[in-house]
């Protein structure tokens, strides 16, 4: 699904360039396929990115707030042992983080999507969207990343979900770095999910 814009849902999106513009940008710029946003580039980044031909509006995802976030997907799996494709053993998990309250939870064999256990819990909207901020947190240039490599174990992807349908990833190892352990300790104050998070790292 492209970018949609966040206020009048329109699919009518088209880039912002910056910078002085070359001939074929001009052109571009005149079919209606780019916008020229000036010459001045901020350093750190946070101009907007993205225009909306229908209500004209400007934004960009650097600039999102916990509001402007649709779904919060933690996405890990099993690098150990024997990878065997025909295996319908647990060996890859997901969880999502809705704005409403909202976590699911699936289980998934390595190298499928075909769902073996699956379970909804509803918590407190106030706790997704300290969830949320710490999240956010993590995407900002000046946060300290610290690293987990293993070489069995589990790596994992964190996704976030705009309302303007553009994600943000994070990839990395399971094993207490920054990202992962921001999730999990997240993850871990929900009793439903508790014995599932811990008896999937141990595997």
């Amino acid at each position: 699904m492209g970018c949609v814009c966040p206020k009048c849902k329109s699919n009518n999106i088209i880039p912002i360039m910056y910078g002085y513009p070359t001939h074929d940008a001009f052109k571009e710029a005149e079919k209606g396929n780019v916008k020229l946003g000036g010459c001045e580039v901020f350093i750190g980044g946070g101009q907007p990115d993205r225009f909306c031909k229908d209500c004209e509006t400007e934004w960009c995802v650097e600039n999102f707030l916990v509001e402007d976030i649709v779904k919060i997907r933690f996405r890990y799996w099993s690098n150990w042992g024997y990878y065997d494709p025909e295996s319908m053993e647990e060996g890859q998990w997901a969880f999502e983080v809705f704005p409403d309250g909202t976590v699911k939870y699936f289980a998934y064999p390595r190298a499928s999507r075909r769902i073996l256990d699956k379970e909804v819990v509803h918590i407190e909207i106030e706790k997704v969207m300290d969830f949320y901020q710490n999240v956010i947190w993590l995407y900002r240039p000046w946060t300290e990343i610290e690293e987990c490599r293993v070489c069995d174990g589990c790596s994992y992807e964190l996704t976030i979900t705009y309302k303007d349908n553009r994600k943000k990833k994070l990839t990395g190892d399971l094993g207490g770095g920054t990202v992962d352990k921001t999730v999990t300790d997240f993850l871990c104050t929900i009793p439903e999910f508790r014995d599932k998070l811990d008896g999937s790292e141990d595997e």
